[in-house]
């Protein structure tokens, strides 16, 4: 179970790298002979990253209960992977060509899905989550995803 979550935590945080690919590249699947529907594309590409999240937060329930028995401190972390995260935008936009593109794009899946850096996903900001560190009396430093304060 923890590698399916990882796989659509991995894919709701990379899927932005493709949307702003897809747009800049003006890749419109729904471009007919009735005539340009792009905002139809961009709606969809928009709504992928949402889905493959509430996906990933219905996986997260069916995961066993872990408990924290001693906290020594808390410090918030809700920021401290942005900056990664805006690097992927600035790939997608670099990037030229659609070989170029996939073979990067793959290596970053590849490189966020080994990395706890998949856990980190803007959209969960969005839906009023936020990221902590705690650091437990084990002396073990664990991330925290959570809607309290």
């Amino acid at each position: 179970m923890n590698f399916i979550l990882r796989l659509f935590l991995t894919l709701s945080s990379i899927s932005f790298f493709l949307i702003v690919f897809l747009v800049q590249n003006e890749i419109n699947p729904f471009k007919t002979q009735l005539g340009n529907y792009a905002w139809v594309t961009y709606v969809v590409y928009v709504t992928v990253p949402f889905i493959f999240t509430f996906i990933s937060l219905g996986i997260c329930k069916l995961l066993t209960k872990s408990r924290i028995n001693k906290v020594i401190s808390i410090e918030t972390s809700s920021n401290d992977f942005l900056a990664n995260y805006l690097a992927f935008f600035f790939v997608a936009l670099s990037v030229q060509g659609v070989i170029t593109f996939w073979v990067v794009f793959g290596m970053t899946v590849l490189f966020t899905f080994v990395s706890r850096v998949s856990y980190f996903n803007p959209i969960f900001l969005v839906f009023g989550y936020n990221f902590y560190y705690i650091h437990t009396g084990e002396h073990v430093k664990v991330m925290l995803i959570s809607r309290k304060n």
